[in-house]
Formats: C-alpha cells, structure tokens, sequence
C-alpha cells in the first residue's frame, strides 16, 4: 500500500480540523444560552414615575382603600342595553340603590384619590423578573369602581343633585387622566382614555336625560375646560420597548457585537411568546437565517420613533400625507418572526385619543349651546355665535376634518358630529341593520344588529346598545311575521294551482 503524499495528508488534516471546528460551532450553538444583561422591569419602574414624587401625593393608597371597599355590582343588574337608572323597574331600582350606598366608602376614597396629582405603582414581575411577567391587576377593579361612580352620578342626577352629580363625573374622568401619562404601558393608556370617555358618555346621557339647571351646567363646563387647557398628554409606545428589549435579550444570543441570533436554548420564555408559530422547522430557520440582534433593535427604534411622530398629528393630518404611517409599522412587524410576534402598533390607542379629546371638546360646547338656550330661549344659530357670545372659549375642532364639529338646527333641537374615520360627512346618520340578513342562504333565523354610524354622533344622545337591543326584539317580531306570511303564501299556491 502506497504512502500518502504530503499534500494530501495536509488536505485531510485541514478537513479533520474544519470538522473539528464545524461540530465545536454547533456544540457551542446547541448549548449557548441569552444572557439577561438589564433588568428592564426596574428600568421601567425608573421612567414611569413622576418626577419629583413625593409619596404623600401619589394616590395609589387611597384607590387601594377604595378597591378594598368596593362592592361589586349585582349580577341581576347587569344589563348593558340599560344605561339610566330609571330604565331598571322598581325591584331593580331598589336593589340599585342598596348597591351604591353600600359603596359609600369606597366612593369617599375614590374622590379623594382622584384629586392628587399622580397615580403611580411600583410594578413587579410575577415571573422571573420578566416584563411579560408584569400584571397590571388593578386595572379591573379600576374600571369597575369608576362605572360604579358613574351610575352614583346618574342616580344623583336623577334625583335632582346635579352638583354632586357632576362631581362625581369630574372624579371619574381625573382618574382616567392618572392613567393618562406617556411613560405607562400602552394597556394603562389605553385603559385611562376608556374611563375619560366614560366619563364623558355618562355626562352626555344626564344631559340628554334631565333638565340641568344653569349653575351647574356652567360648573361642569368650566371645570372640563380647566382640565383640557392643562392637558399637555400624547399617548406613546416608548414604554413598549422594554418589553421588546427583553424579550430580545432573553431570546437572542449576546456575543458583544449584536450579531446574535436567536439562541437554540431560550426555555419557557420562547415558548411563551411563540406558542403555536414554535416549530422546529421555523426555529432552525430564525436561528440560522433570521435577524440578528442589531437588526431587530433599529426596527424597534424605527417603529418608535414614527410612533412619536404621528401622534403629534391629527388623524386629518395623518391621511394627508404622502404615506401610510401605520401601514409602514405594519410592515416593519411582518418583516421578520421577532415583531410579526411582539410588535407593538399605535393605531388604535392613536384613534381613541383623539376620539376622547374631540367628544370632550363636544361635551364643552353642548353644555355652552344648553346655557345659551337658557338664558335666551333658543339655540344659537352657529357655534361661531357661542364664542363671539363668550359662551366658549374656542370652536371644537375635529381630528378627522381639522375643522370645527358639524353643528345644525334641526326643528325643535340641534346636532352636533364628528365626520368619524371615512372622512367623509355622512350627515350623522344612526341606523341598525340584521347583517345576517345580506349573508347568502339567509333563513330568516338569526339576528346580528350592526350599529351604521359613520359619523361619530355627540347630540342628540343615542344609546347604541339600547338600540340594538330594540332593534333585536322588533326584528324578532319581523322575521316571526314574515316566516307565517311565507307559510300562508306556500299554503294558498297548491289551492290556487287546483
């Protein structure tokens, strides 16, 4: 048997060692784990709280009081097409009345939390230190307890306490703003203009529902118009990134140049986060193929930064542009399986904020045109008359036209709308329609109402719930008369055939 020559010994020995070195790479990819560098949740707690903050002014005990107080409400008054205590009969109307006052301390502790200047809370993570792991548990007794003061508002206004009423209203509506702030989570955002608009929706329905007299709608406008001169809030996402950050540290390999990429062993996290897109097919491919690190990051960034952007504007402002913004973060979260997981999108955290303004500012102005109308014995012919009378400080402008609010007499009342997300003015129509009624087979069996309100309509107060639930019963009488005209028709044919 022949020697091998030199260079082929040296060929061989070349191969053996990029074996070598090969099955070291995937030994040390196999067992490489993320490293957790930051803890972000304390990162957050650092940012989210107020500056110069003083304990003594954060309002989180007394909430707490309040929540530990509360009494929820009874299930047999939970009917949500019911939105005015005189609509419940006298059995219900009884029972009501018990529930609110059993909840006498715990609206004492609300009211008085609602009147300092913050609401902050230390968070902590109920899974090893995650953000993910953050809970934000307050948030359901939050809306609970505010629904509750809202309905005390109604009652009270019912019976004629519009000052207190109107107080509770305002309580409401400063706990809502402490959940208004840009170094919250998104979910607490989110939450804190649902309360406002709450606030606001049941402020509407009083008005719409009772004769308020001039004193207090005077009270309740100005204090409105206080607030919103001194709110300098624009929801942000910024908070977000911590979660995505680390979630990416917790995810990805850290080899000091951000070149990482998913790492092999990632444990529960990854597949938390994952849950059904977790494969191995899939993981193989982001761990060999994927993004790296430093990508991920300037995509977040990026996603941040048109975030901030846009929510200086209007939505009129937005659709003027050249671009879609949102559809641009839509697909900077589809570009890669990272953000098609854990993106973050503004779009409709941006719509409620400006819905919430916008009916706020339409609040103001109803209660200017029912004080005109009082002191003169008619409405005013435009909201210009308002401001040039000094019943308003300034016309209410639309995000979704950057023009003043549609304002029009009608024959003994007025109007007064938005032009909504079309964009167009579709005349502040409100109809319901049975959607199962344009599915093809349709039998005449099932009710779907559909609220068509293109425009968002402030006045006259519809109740949309209640509609629908009109709607459903006086379909149901339709359909069940329409099925016994179509078997009296089927009945005659074989008769009139003879």
């Amino acid at each position: 048997m022949k020697a091998l020559r030199p260079s082929k010994k040296w060929v061989l020995a070349a191969i053996g060692l990029l074996l070598a070195l090969f099955i070291l790479k995937i030994v040390l990819f196999l067992t490489a784990k993320p490293k957790i560098t930051v803890d972000y949740v304390a990162e957050y707690n650092r940012t989210s709280r107020p500056q110069n903050y003083d304990p003594n002014e954060n309002a989180a005990p007394y909430y707490q009081k309040a929540f530990d107080a509360f009494v929820s409400m009874p299930d047999k008054l939970h009917k949500s097409y019911i939105n005015w205590p005189a609509d419940f009969n006298d059995i219900e109307q009884a029972l009501f009345e018990k529930w609110l006052i059993s909840n006498t301390l715990a609206f004492e502790y609300f009211r008085e939390a609602s009147r300092k200047p913050y609401y902050w809370l230390a968070r902590k993570s109920e899974r090893d230190n995650t953000v993910a792991g953050i809970m934000l548990p307050e948030l359901n007794s939050f809306r609970e307890l505010t629904r509750a003061l809202l309905w005390d508002a109604k009652i009270k206004a019912l019976q004629g306490q519009f000052q207190p009423a109107f107080e509770n209203i305002l309580a409401c509506y400063n706990a809502g703003q402490h959940k208004c702030h840009p170094s919250l989570l998104l979910t607490d955002q989110h939450n804190g203009l649902g309360i406002k608009k709450e606030a606001v929706d049941s402020a509407l329905v009083i008005l719409n529902s009772t004769n308020v007299e001039n004193k207090a709608l005077g009270f309740l406008q100005n204090a409105l118009q206080s607030r919103l001169n001194n709110d300098d809030y624009i929801p942000s996402i910024q908070a977000e990134k911590y979660f995505l950050h680390d979630a990416l540290q917790r995810t990805f390999i850290d080899n000091g140049k951000g070149t990482g990429k998913l790492a092999w062993r990632t444990g529960w996290y990854y597949r938390m986060l994952c849950g059904k897109w977790n494969n191995f097919e899939r993981r193989l491919y982001a761990c060999f193929i994927g993004p790296t690190r430093n990508e991920i990051v300037k995509q977040i960034e990026k996603i941040l930064t048109i975030s901030d952007q846009i929510m200086s504007k209007t939505p009129r402002q937005t659709k003027n542009e050249a671009y879609d913004c949102f559809e641009e973060i839509e697909n900077i979260n589809n570009s890669n399986w990272f953000l098609q997981i854990l993106g973050v999108s503004p779009e409709s955290t941006f719509h409620l904020y400006h819905k919430t303004r916008a009916q706020t500012k339409a609040l103001i102005a109803v209660l200017a045109i029912l004080r005109y109308k009082a002191d003169t014995g008619q409405f005013p012919e435009s909201l210009d008359k308002l401001v040039a009378a000094g019943y308003l400080q300034r016309l209410p402008n639309d995000p979704y036209s950057n023009e003043p609010l549609v304002y029009k007499l009608t024959e003994d009342s007025f109007e007064l709308y938005s032009i909504g997300k079309d964009f167009t003015d579709d005349g502040g129509v409100i109809e319901v329609v049975n959607k199962a009624r344009q599915e093809p087979g349709f039998r005449g069996t099932c009710i779907v109402p559909h609220v068509h309100s293109p425009d968002i309509v402030y006045w006259p107060v519809k109740e949309l719930k209640k509609l629908c639930y009109e709607f459903t019963l006086e379909e149901a009488e339709r359909l069940k008369a329409e099925k016994k005209a179509e078997a009296w028709k089927r009945l005659k044919e074989p008769n009139q055939s003879q």
